[in-house]
């Protein structure tokens, strides 16, 4: 448990966004509740949900006055939702929660204890089911190959930071809006915190990530993701339904690596056209161990030059 007095605590603001969550949420709101850092506010933005959702929140909102209860009037979507959720918060730090997770009770504590000076941290999570059961023995760690170096690069093709995982400075916010809704909130935020601020990852299994059929964020897919390891021109092909995101990420104001990224949105179009393959193929054998960070484990070079080959010319 925290030492520190609560009224000494940076308060931490918790965006949580509901919608037709009821039946996984109360073991959430019990472990966010039983936090061992007390200064925290509970941000939780409705979007319009047609279950018991309303009832489970208004139930503990009127027990802990902590919560505090928004609804949507119309339908905005997860991301949109995650856009309301960390306008309101308050606090010095915010931490993103999905409806149906379950977090250790010492999430915040260690989080907020780690991040210093950072901009963002992250930590690990395991995965469970609809009836609490660990699936497996991989971790978001072994499934994604972890990155907090200080290059935005590696988010162009992939992400491994999960919303429900970071504690980002509220001095973030000012770089994150508006949201596009065609991409995930989480891939955005770690996007941008890898331009404007530096990262740590902690190593530690905080939250236990629920899969289920409902689930909107079910990312977990572990026989495709471990396919692309092994088959990585099946994985590379999805490279044309990112340019969207690319486009964005290379309008993006802040960008350290401004050249590089709207270099490889340049190419990767050209690539999904038919054209300017050899210059893609040099490019990208040049920046493999950026861009394919965390597809795929490291490599030789004619690995990685033969990887390179197929996405270019196959």
């Amino acid at each position: 448990m925290s030492s520190m007095p609560a009224t000494k605590q940076p308060l931490v603001s918790i965006a949580l966004c509901t919608y037709n969550g009821g039946h996984f949420l109360p073991a959430q709101l019990d472990s966010i509740l039983n936090q061992d850092y007390a200064n925290i506010e509970i941000i939780v933005v409705d979007d319009c949900s047609d279950d018991n959702t309303r009832d489970v929140l208004e139930w503990y909102a009127h027990f802990d006055k902590r919560i505090k209860l928004y609804y949507n009037e119309r339908n905005l979507g997860y991301v949109r939702n995650f856009e309301r959720a960390i306008k309101l918060c308050k606090g010095k730090f915010i931490a993103l929660a999905d409806q149906d997770d379950i977090w250790e009770s010492d999430k915040i504590s260690i989080m907020q204890g780690n991040i210093g000076d950072k901009i963002l941290a992250y930590h690990n999570s395991d995965y469970i089911d609809e009836q609490n059961k660990r699936i497996g023995n991989d971790t978001v760690a072994t499934v994604f190959r972890i990155y907090d170096g200080q290059s935005c690069l590696p988010f162009i093709l992939s992400n491994c930071v999960h919303g429900h995982a970071v504690l980002f400075n509220k001095r973030l916010k000012k770089y994150l809006f508006p949201f596009n809704e065609k991409f995930s909130h989480d891939w955005w935020i770690a996007y941008v915190a890898f331009n404007v601020g530096s990262v740590k990852y902690i190593d530690k299994v905080l939250v236990h990530y629920r899969q289920h059929r409902h689930s909107i964020t079910d990312t977990h897919h572990l026989q495709s993701q471990l396919a692309e390891q092994t088959e990585p021109v099946r994985g590379i092909r999805r490279i044309s339904l990112n340019l969207e995101l690319l486009k964005y990420c290379a309008e993006f104001k802040y960008n350290r690596n401004s050249y590089l990224v709207r270099k490889a949105y340049q190419l990767l179009s050209g690539l999904a056209e038919g054209h300017g393959r050899i210059k893609s193929f040099f490019f990208l054998v040049k920046y493999f161990n950026l861009f394919f960070y965390m597809r795929y484990r490291q490599r030789k070079l004619p690995s990685k030059m033969n990887m390179v080959r197929k996405i270019c010319f196959d």
